[in-house]
Formats: structure tokens, C-alpha cells, sequence
């Protein structure tokens, strides 16, 4: 178990900075959870994002190696070995892991959304659940879920403005409903670097709005949080609110570099965490 665990957590730390560093603010008894979870997340996303061979034949293959799994509690997988235990261990429904990664396999035919809704269905499978199997991990009681669902849903949407270059240079798909586009005067083909300013600063303050709307809901929730996990919980929430503040700032970023926090920027944001983990309820 512990080896399983090991390389979940060389998993965790090898692509995510920022949850990384969030993370280690968990109780230890959560952490090991949350490195299965992640690596559970991560793994089927990368064959999705940076397949190395087939990534339908991938996505494939490790759905009937989990099926597998979570019938028989035993497998060759150590992600999986480890995913499964966590799920079984923490009372985490099947259909929430199901849902994760219907998402993942959406990702291999799907690469625009007509509408907000349309881009939420999508979400529910890709982040809501995640934040639900967090919440599970952590303790949160019933009441708590709706704040956690929304919380994955926030900071999935920061996560797709922040990587708006990225996904339409290298993977040609748009996370930004197509509604929205039309409704500040910008066409699919001018999707780019050269988009017209003014209109994707537009575009990009109206989706920042509806976003920041849903970090405030989601933080009614952390009093509900046992507070061991709290500050951990809230490290994240607040360093993607300060990504998507950095995009406030120059919109047209995105198209130029993938935002990354800073060392200056660290004490700060767990200034500002602790706040809203401790203080402001």
C-alpha cells in the first residue's frame, strides 16, 4: 500500500505545483487520499491531453483495467490499486469515478461548446465530481457537497481561461462557450493570438464575472470543512483566484505564456487563504 502511495504522490508532485504545495496541508491521513485521487485524475488526462500512442485505445484500456479493479479490489495498477481503496475505504459512489471519466473520453470527440450548459455537463464529469470525492476524502458532511461541486466547477473554468492558448494552439478546442464568442463579436476563425483585444477583454471580464460568483458560493462552504483540512482546501481556491486575476489584469496573456505563480506570490496567497479558511466566517 505504501508503494502505491509513493507513486501516486511522485505523480501528484511531478505535475502540479500548486495543488502540490496545497496539499501538503492536509492532515496525513488525508493526504495519502488525496495523492490517490489525484493520480487517479491525472493519469486518463494525460493520455487524453499528451497521448504518446492511441489515446481512444488508452482511455480504453485503463477504463477496463479500473472496471476491473473495482469489481475485484486487486489489480497491476498501482493507481488504480490505490484509487479504489481510497474510494472504498471513503464511501465514494461508483458513478462519481464513472462521470470523471466519461469526461476524460468526451475530451477525445468533443472540442466545442454551443452554450454555458452545454460546457457544464461536461464539467460535472471533468471537476464537480472531483470536488464531491474531495469533499468525501475530507470529511464533509452532506450539507457541505453543493459548496464543494461548485468549487470544482470555479476552478475548472479558471483553469480553462488560464489555458486558452494552450488548448486551441495544441489541441484545437474551445472552452468558452460559443454563445459567448458571438456575443462579443468574435468568430471561431478569429480565435487566436490576433483576436481583437478590446472584444476578448470583454469576453474574458464577462466569464471572470460569473467565476468570481462562483469562488464566493464556494466559500460558504468552508465552514463546513473540518478545519485540519481547511487551509489546504482554500490554499487552491485562492491561487486560482489569483490566476484569474492575473488575467483580469491582461486578458491578451493567455495567448502569449501559461500563467504559473510566482515565489513572491505564495505568501500572499496563504495570507489570503487563511482568511478565508479562519477568519472571515
Amino acid at each position: 500500500m505504501e508503494s502505491d502511495l509513493l507513486v501516486c504522490q511522485n505523480i501528484f508532485r511531478g505535475y502540479s505545483r500548486t495543488y502540490y504545495y496545497s496539499s501538503q496541508f492536509f492532515p496525513s491521513t488525508t493526504r495519502y487520499h488525496v495523492y490517490a485521487l489525484y493520480a487517479f485524475f491525472r493519469t486518463p488526462d494525460e493520455y487524453v491531453d499528451n497521448p504518446v500512442g492511441d489515446p481512444t485505445a488508452e482511455m480504453m484500456r485503463f477504463r477496463e483495467i479500473y472496471e476491473a479493479t473495482w469489481a475485484t479490489g486487486t489489480s497491476d495498477d498501482a493507481v488504480l490499486r490505490a484509487f479504489c481503496n481510497t474510494a472504498r475505504v471513503q464511501g465514494i459512489p461508483k458513478e462519481w469515478a464513472d462521470a470523471f471519466l466519461d469526461a476524460m473520453a468526451m475530451d477525445l470527440t468533443v472540442s466545442r461548446y454551443d452554450t454555458y450548459e452545454d460546457l457544464c455537463k461536461y464539467v460535472y464529469g471533468s471537476a464537480e465530481v472531483v470536488g464531491l470525492m474531495m469533499a468525501k476524502v475530507m470529511g464533509v458532511p452532506q450539507e457541505g457537497l453543493d459548496a464543494a461541486r461548485e468549487l470544482g466547477l470555479a476552478m475548472q473554468l479558471t483553469n480553462f481561461y488560464r489555458d486558452i492558448g494552450e488548448d486551441w494552439e495544441e489541441r484545437g478546442r474551445i472552452y468558452v462557450p460559443l454563445e459567448d464568442l458571438e456575443r462579443f463579436g468574435i468568430r471561431e476563425r478569429d480565435w487566436n493570438a490576433g483576436v481583437d483585444p478590446d472584444r476578448f477583454g470583454a469576453l474574458i471580464r464577462f466569464q471572470a464575472e460569473r467565476n468570481l460568483g462562483q469562488y464566493r458560493f464556494a466559500h460558504t462552504g468552508f465552514p463546513l470543512i473540518p478545519w485540519q483540512s481547511r487551509l489546504a482546501v482554500a490554499l487552491s481556491s485562492i491561487g486560482y483566484q489569483h490566476t484569474l486575476q492575473q488575467i483580469l489584469r491582461d486578458p491578451m496573456v493567455v495567448w502569449r505564456t501559461r500563467l504559473a505563480h510566482r515565489r513572491t506570490d505564495y505568501l500572499p496567497i496563504l495570507y489570503r487563504a487563511w482568511n478565508a479558511a479562519y477568519v472571515l466566517h
